[in-house]
């Protein structure tokens, strides 16, 4: 599979807030469509630093990923790699001075065979097909998302709860007491041309609901005339808000992906049946290696290769 991007826009907006703690990759209002990689941060810990906490984790995806193309391998062990170094890179910054610093990660990588969406805390990623509607969501690692699945509280009630700014995950430096938040994992291969991407911290998801965004990316606006709408609705937002949106354009399905499904004769035609593949396409907490498990490979690997 080959996922061609026919357009890519961003913004990233102080709003109501004298600190910027948002962060984002690539840094641009409008990056090249060669870009592969997208990590959307939203820093926790106020007087804390969260803003070092997610420029921490978006440059480090960064770095890492900087050379990634849509055409490249990524699954699971390629992730928890990027993961174990944007974890390492917080304990490298951290100090007495961001001791309870954090961050939410919103994380997209497009390759050879679909998308992988990852996630950890309350920013979010949607998949919008225009004239279907919302096709993938992250669901939120929140205290009122627990209770709405629960069924403590109603969906009408999530929007103005007074625990609504609680996460329930975030990315931190190590303090050698609890252990590193999971991120959620999924990877998608339900991917069309036409489709949308949006990569947003709370500060966006708090100021436009999932209706708007349906009637927009349906909507006949350019690309780009669809960004600024959003961040124009947002940039009186009570936080900081950021956004990716990424517009697919050409999906080309290369026919070695298919060298293996079923084949069978029905009357004089001949039928393929895709098999059903479901971990890659289910959402799964991936947890990143600890220091006790890379001990462990790095001295398997050595007495390996010894």
């Amino acid at each position: 599979m080959i996922i061609d991007i026919d357009s890519i826009y961003s913004f990233h907006q102080l709003g109501n807030r004298e600190n910027q703690e948002d962060s984002r990759y690539p840094n641009f209002d409008h990056p090249s469509n060669d870009n592969a990689a997208f990590a959307v941060c939203d820093g926790v810990g106020g007087c804390d630093k969260g803003e070092v906490a997610s420029s921490t984790v978006c440059n480090r995806i960064g770095e890492i990923l900087s050379t990634h193309k849509n055409t490249d391998s990524f699954d699971d062990n390629n992730f928890q790699h990027v993961l174990n170094h944007a974890y390492k890179s917080l304990d490298k910054v951290s100090d007495s001075s961001n001791k309870g610093m954090g961050t939410t990660l919103t994380f997209l990588a497009f390759h050879s065979r679909g998308a992988m969406a990852a996630h950890i805390g309350d920013s979010r990623i949607y998949q919008i097909r225009p004239g279907e509607g919302i096709i993938f969501r992250s669901e939120d690692h929140s205290l009122v998302n627990a209770l709405l699945r629960s069924g403590n509280i109603s969906p009408d009630s999530i929007k103005d709860h007074p625990k609504g700014n609680v996460i329930t995950r975030c990315m931190s430096a190590q303090d050698g007491v609890r252990e590193r938040d999971d991120a959620s994992v999924v990877n998608l291969k339900d991917i069309a041309p036409g489709d949308y991407f949006l990569l947003c911290t709370d500060g966006v998801t708090g100021k436009v609901d999932e209706e708007e965004l349906i009637e927009l990316y349906n909507s006949d606006k350019t690309d780009e005339d669809k960004c600024k709408y959003l961040a124009a609705k947002c940039i009186d937002s009570a936080d900081n808000n950021t956004a990716i949106q990424i517009h697919v354009g050409l999906v080309t399905i290369e026919p070695q992906e298919d060298s293996e499904d079923e084949l069978f004769v029905e009357g004089q035609e001949i039928v393929k049946t895709a098999k059903i593949e479901t971990k890659e396409d289910s959402v799964h907490d991936l947890s990143p290696l600890s220091e006790k498990t890379q001990s462990k490979l790095k001295s398997f690997f050595n007495r390996l290769f010894k």
